[in-house]
């Protein structure tokens, strides 16, 4: 037996099945079109001018719940407001210009930097359905467990250079279950985040989560949502608020 020719064998033979795991991997743009078109495809989207979504905020790690209501409109209107019983609430927006938040420790503050970019994209009518030209890198790097869930993982790095994010499409259904991500914290500076997406359900043609948990060193936010009422948003809401109107330099 040639010992030399058997050992180049076995070596190559150990590569097939990495190699053929790694052929397994599907694009991660096929997986970026496959979630949308699980949603019900952008154009399902694209009949709705606006977005009112009412539900629950619970942070039981601090004993926190309460009120949450959600506006959003075409082409990158966004307002968010929790009501916390005793502790008043926290509201934060973004008018198409102005990003802001208000909350009853820090008062009002217009956002800049990193926060603002986050907001702003949390603003876009159409962020839900990924794009993939505002991206430099989609590269599927993974099919692993995610929250129970088996997933592809794919690695997101935007053009706009706000860093990345890795997000979780679920094998299944197509849909994102889910991200992990670094974002700016007012108070703690970069935090490390696990968001998870559940209980998809169709509202209006769109499929969209009823449940959002996002995993923080601080603790688990749950947002729940309890109803989504589309196209009947009074532009109004999305005034700046006078608090904040008046730090604006004119």
């Amino acid at each position: 037996m040639n010992i030399r020719r058997t050992l180049a064998a076995l070596a190559v033979a150990s590569l097939v099945p990495a190699l053929a795991s790694a052929q397994a991997l599907p694009d991660g743009k096929a997986l970026l079109a496959k979630h949308v078109e699980a949603m019900g495809g952008r154009g399902a989207m694209e009949q709705h001018n606006s977005l009112h979504i009412t539900g629950t905020f619970s942070m039981a790690a601090m004993g926190i719940d309460g009120a949450m209501n959600i506006y959003r409109a075409k082409p990158a209107l966004f307002l968010q407001q929790i009501t916390l019983g005793s502790f008043g609430e926290m509201s934060s927006g973004y008018d198409g210009t102005t990003a802001w938040s208000v909350n009853p420790m820090a008062g009002a503050s217009i956002l800049s930097g990193e926060q603002a970019t986050q907001l702003k994209q949390q603003a876009d009518f159409f962020s839900d359905f990924p794009d993939a030209g505002k991206y430099t890198t989609i590269e599927t790097v993974g099919a692993e467990d995610f929250e129970g869930r088996k997933c592809y993982k794919v690695k997101l790095v935007r053009a706009d250079s706000t860093g990345e994010a890795f997000q979780f499409f679920d094998a299944e259904s197509g849909l994102a279950a889910g991200m992990t991500r670094t974002m700016e914290n007012p108070q703690m500076g970069k935090i490390d985040i696990t968001v998870v997406m559940s209980d998809y359900k169709d509202q209006g043609g769109v499929k969209m989560p009823g449940k959002i948990t996002q995993k923080t060193p601080q603790g688990d936010v749950v947002l729940t949502m309890t109803a989504y009422e589309w196209d009947k948003v009074d532009p109004k809401v999305f005034a700046l608020p006078d608090g904040v109107k008046s730090m604006v330099k004119p």
